[in-house]
């Protein structure tokens, strides 16, 4: 999500969490290239002046030896947040003299301002990997892994310069020297590519996973497999030059080289310094558990991490120990050195600083962090692991994540499955029902149970007021269950299932089967006061003004006069493509396709409609928009948020990674929305920068409930959320004025090829290098087994081992396809928050399907929707439904159907 904000405000409570998704933490840039190998001469792998060094952390763990160690001026003796980033981050933070940089978990490279943390640009990647890595920053150029291949970046026009494809998944960070980029594949085979073209100068196999940097020393590189095995390369022709086994497996440990030194550890907990130039150990030494990350060598000093949470200072020369300290906790990652101070990483997501000289704790920092990842440059010390912290010199010796501005749990309530439709509040009442068959009625402020209503068939929903709950039901009925016990007030039975949640106007609860047949139901008494069609059921019915509106998978949507049910008129979208449930103001419908067009349709007349205005978007939309105030709001497959005024003018566009297939919700000045990736994710509703997010540790197909400062959200349990800013309760929708046709313009998502476009940022990016270089094969001595293969060229993709593939043409990002095939259900409602559902999200089945689907298999879809993961505050406008704060469809519906949950 590349146009959040940045959080500063680290001053507040320390509240408790379930579990804070973190982001990316850093304040520096990484400029030229690679700093020079301890007692190597700056020849062997370029140089900086220290001035450069200290600003720029260019690789992962700084150098191409894989040191560890910057001579950077970083905090010491006490830290200060200055700032944090939420952007799923992932992998060491790198910087240039410009930017920082850092990996997000769906493989985004991200260049942030080194200052204040804000996006300069994006760019988006083709290959897929469970596990992105640091980008390695030289010569303008970014170097990294992209699935089964390698791709390097101009940082300056955000162009693809090369992109060469490899015999497996790039398993470990590249490493970056004068002329070579090094790269290992969970296939077992080292390549050294052309740093200037990606053409493959050399490489040999392995024999198992590489999952460690490589690491350049002198006139060698060396490599340690997952195995033991640790390998000695001629730099230039890849010619074996020694092999050492150890004797336990050296997973994910990289060597360090240093001086006439290599450094490595294995699993057994053994340190070994072996002989650079013919790989005989010079000394080993036994500590108490197995070697985290790898070592980290700086002035004469080794320091080693071990999973029992020891980190060890050993001298250089003979392995003796200088001193230990326990870490209360294994360690996670490998630490990061200066001249000053030694940093290091917990399993409990914690930083401690130490001085390099003794054990004596300088400071910690327990941040909102998963699996922190450390880099440090001038006055910085940069934290990511999915948040990005940058933490600077302050007067704390300790940061609790508890002053971070994050989201706290205040209650959560098991229930009996997963939630088949959004929650709805009331003043006396938080209601939700599950796929177990079960409606609960809970206390707001404390989460206790008031009651339980079990059904003998699937329920979508609720909608609530102050009487009570209504529900869909998978039999063929619509109940009313009453508020002081759950007991059942009524029930009126329909022609099909009622895969959706009913909505409320006036006195009427309005309800739609599965067959596409509407029922206006009188809320008190449960007598149908009158019924409508149209062609085919599945999505969740808006209300807007004095009308009840409701699409089909056809395409098509209606509107019924909402006392009588009486059909005014029907419009069909463009190219016939299948609808998203809707949602309505006083003369507008909106509604999206899954061809990726939303649409304002004039609802002014009585006797016909007519397209307003419409927008591309940048992927298939499967859940209801939301209208408060002067803005709609709608949620891409694609992962994007999009905020358009009336008129269709794009306000702004945020990401979240991954599919939303839920309604966004609004309160005052928050829009929160759901996602795939377990998250509920928060964004001023002005700017769309992100106020916070919220784990909720299953994709979250519901939309947020808002009252009593909470968020309350439902999905495989309910969590009633305390936000950092208060929670306005939803206020009612400004009506509309009458807009004109507007231009129909959309933000565009960067795409990953030869002409990809980053994502823009008000930021400017930087000059277009001219870039002509082409690289010549490189034929070093015969080895015993590096292989030779086609030079690749600037702006190509290149198979190691195969001819060079033009790439001349953009490569479409995998984020701007959407589709109606897809398997992918949808979510939302006609309004902004609070709410029903349905229990046919996720499913994408033909219309007349429906009829037949029956309650069992209904209700088995259901459990794939819902859950509370991430979030932030704020958001605008919607109204609450007849007798409590539920809001009803205009502003608030939201329902777990095929197009709405």
């Amino acid at each position: 999500m590349d146009d959040t904000t940045p959080h500063s405000d680290t001053s507040g409570p320390a509240p408790t969490r379930r579990r804070f998704l973190a982001g990316l933490t850093a304040a520096g840039a990484v400029g030229s290239t690679l700093s020079t190998v301890a007692g190597e001469p700056p020849s062997a792998v370029g140089s900086m002046t220290n001035a450069t060094a200290s600003r720029n952390w260019p690789m992962f763990a700084y150098d191409a030896a894989n040191t560890g160690y910057s001579s950077a001026s970083a905090p010491v003796d006490g830290i200060a947040v200055r700032w944090d980033r939420a952007i799923d981050a992932t992998g060491e933070p790198t910087f240039d003299d410009v930017n920082a940089y850092v990996r997000s978990t769906d493989g985004s490279l991200y260049a942030l301002d080194r200052g204040s943390g804000e996006t300069r640009w994006r760019y988006e990647t083709d290959g897929e990997s469970a596990s992105p890595t640091a980008a390695a920053v030289a010569g303008g150029t970014a170097f990294m892994d992209d699935g089964a291949a390698v791709l390097a970046v101009r940082t300056g026009s955000q162009r693809r310069y090369w992109r060469t494809e490899l015999d497996g998944v790039v398993s470990a960070p590249v490493t970056v020297t004068d002329s070579r980029v090094l790269a290992g594949t969970d296939a077992g085979t080292l390549y050294s590519l052309s740093r200037d073209g990606g053409a493959n100068r050399w490489s040999f196999d392995a024999g198992e996973s590489i999952a460690a940097a490589p690491a350049r020393g002198g006139d060698r590189v060396f490599v340690a497999a997952a195995d033991g095995t640790v390998s000695a390369r001629d730099a230039t022709s890849g010619n074996s030059r020694w092999q050492f086994e150890a004797d336990a497996r050296t997973e994910a440990v990289p060597p360090v080289v240093s001086g006439d030194r290599v450094y490595v550890g294995d699993s057994d907990g053994t340190v070994y310094a072996l002989d650079r130039t013919d790989g005989r150990v010079r000394w080993r030494v036994d500590l108490d558990g197995a070697v985290v990350g790898g070592p980290t060598v700086a002035r004469n000093t080794v320091f080693v991490p071990t999973a029992e949470g020891t980190l060890y200072a050993r001298n250089t020369t003979r392995g003796s120990e200088r001193w230990s300290v326990d870490l209360g906790a294994p360690a996670s990652r490998k630490p990061v050195v200066t001249d000053d101070a030694v940093y290091v990483a917990t399993a409990e997501d914690t930083v401690y600083a130490y001085p390099r000289t003794g054990a004596t704790e300088a400071w910690r920092a327990d941040l909102p962090v998963n699996d922190p990842s450390i880099s440090v440059v001038d006055d910085v010390v940069a934290v990511v692991g999915d948040l990005y912290v940058a933490v600077e010199s302050g007067p704390e010796t300790a940061i609790d994540r508890g002053s971070f501005d994050a989201v706290t749990t205040r209650w959560t309530y098991a229930t009996d499955g997963t939630a088949t439709g959004s929650p709805a509040l009331t003043d006396d009442a938080l209601y939700t029902a599950d796929d177990a068959r079960v409606c609960h009625a809970l206390d707001p402020a404390e989460g206790d149970e008031l009651w339980r209503y079990e059904a003998d068939t699937d329920l979508t929903g609720p909608v609530a007021d102050a009487d009570g709950a209504y529900l869909g039901a998978g039999d063929g009925t619509v109940r009313a269950l009453a508020a002081a016990d759950g007991s059942e007030r009524w029930s009126v039975e329909t022609d099909d299932p009622v895969p959706t949640a009913p909505v409320t106007w006036s006195d009427l609860a309005v309800a739609m089967d599965a067959g596409g047949r509407l029922y206006g139901v009188d809320r008190a008494a449960g007598t149908e006061r009158w019924t409508g069609r149209i062609d085919s059921g599945g999505t969740r019915p808006a209300v807007g003004g004095d009308r009840i509106y409701a699409s089909s998978p056809s395409g098509v949507v209606s509107a019924f006069d909402a006392a009588t049910g009486e059909e005014l008129w029907g419009f069909r979208v463009r190219e016939s493509a299948a609808v998203a449930s809707p949602a309505a103001s006083a003369d507008t419908v909106y509604v999206g396709d899954r061809n990726g067009r939303f649409y304002a349709v004039n609802a002014e007349r009585d006797d016909r409609s007519s397209e307003r205005w419409s927008v591309e978007l940048d992927g298939a939309v499967r859940a209801a928009p939301t209208v408060a105030g002067d803005t709609v709001y709608v949620g891409t497959v694609a992962g994007s948020l999009y905020a358009f005024d009336l008129e269709g003018n794009d306000r702004w566009q945020a990401e979240v990674g991954t599919a939303i297939r839920a309604k966004p919700g609004v309160a005052g000045d928050l829009v929160t929305v759901g996602s795939e990736n377990e998250s509920i994710y928060a964004f001023d509703a002005a700017d769309g920068s992100e106020r916070w997010a919220y784990d909720t540790a299953a994709p979250l197909r519901t939309t947020a409930a808002f009252g009593n400062d909470t968020v309350y959200v439902a999905s495989a349990e309910v969590a009633a959320l305390d936000p950092p800013n208060t929670v306005q309760t939803p206020a009612p929708t400004a009506t509309p004025g009458d807009p004109s046709t507007p231009a129909g313009t959309s933000t565009s998502t960067p795409t990953d090829g030869a002409d990809g476009t980053p994502t823009p940022t008000d930021t400017p990016a930087g000059t277009t290098p001219t870039e002509t270089p082409t690289a010549t094969p490189n034929d070093g001595p015969a080895g015993d087994t590096p292989t030779a293969t086609p030079t690749g060229t600037p702006g190509s993709t290149t198979a190691a081992g195969d001819a060079t593939t033009p790439t001349d043409a953009p490569t479409p990002s995998p984020t701007t396809t959407g589709g109606g095939a897809d398997g992918d259900g949808e979510s939302g409602g006609g309004g902004g928050g609070g709410g029903g559902g349905g229990p046919l999200d996720g499913l994408d089945i033909e219309p007349d399907w429906l009829p037949y689907a029956g309650a069992g298999a209904v209700a088995a879809v259901a459990a794939l929707g819902a859950a509370v993961r991430r979030f932030g505050g704020g958001g605008n406008g919607g109204t609450g439904g007849t007798g409590g704060k539920q809001a009803d469809a205009l502003n608030w519906g939201g329902g777990l159907d095929d197009d709405d949950n």
